[in-house]
Order: structure tokens, then sequence, then C-alpha cells
């Protein structure tokens, strides 16, 4: 029966800022201090995908594809109904 290593240990998932006397954790924090912004040496912070999906009005994006989707509904239903929509297939 062989044995299996253990996996190395991970820098402390939180770490405390001597500032300002806070406590935090830099994987939610962007790498840094939420109060003076201190980054302590090694601290995970996130990926640069993550950072970016932050500053994306989601709210935003999901109301222009609802609209989209309805938009394209309200066409098909049209059709089906044989109705004449202005600029839609105009011939």
């Amino acid at each position: 029966m062989s044995v299996l290593p253990l996996p190395a240990r991970r820098a402390p998932a939180r770490y405390y800022c001597e500032q300002d006397g806070w406590e935090f954790n830099p994987r939610y924090t962007e790498g840094a201090c939420p109060i003076c912004g201190w980054t302590p040496e090694g601290a995970p912070s996130a990926p640069a995908w993550l950072a970016l999906s932050r500053k994306v009005e989601w709210d935003l994006i999901g109301l222009f594809v609802l609209f989209i989707v309805l938009t394209f509904c309200a066409v098909i239903v049209a059709h089906a109904a044989h109705l004449r929509i202005p600029f839609v297939g105009v011939r």
C-alpha cells in the first residue's frame, strides 16, 4: 500500500492589516485591504475574468437580451396571425 504525499500548505486565507486593525480575506477584496488598500505579499487575488465581470452591468445586458427575445416572439406571433408589420418584410 503506497502513501500519497500531502499537498503543499496554502497561504493563510485571512490576513490582518496592522494599519487599521482589520482582518480580511484577499480573495474577496481583489487582493487588498478594503479600508486602506494594503496588499499582503503572496496573497491570492481575483482572476482577470472575475475582475472584468464585476465591472459589467449585467442587468442592462439582461434587459437588452429580453427585449430582443420578446421582439422576436412578437414578430413570430404577428407573422402567424397574418398581420402586416411595417418595415418588416416590406415588398
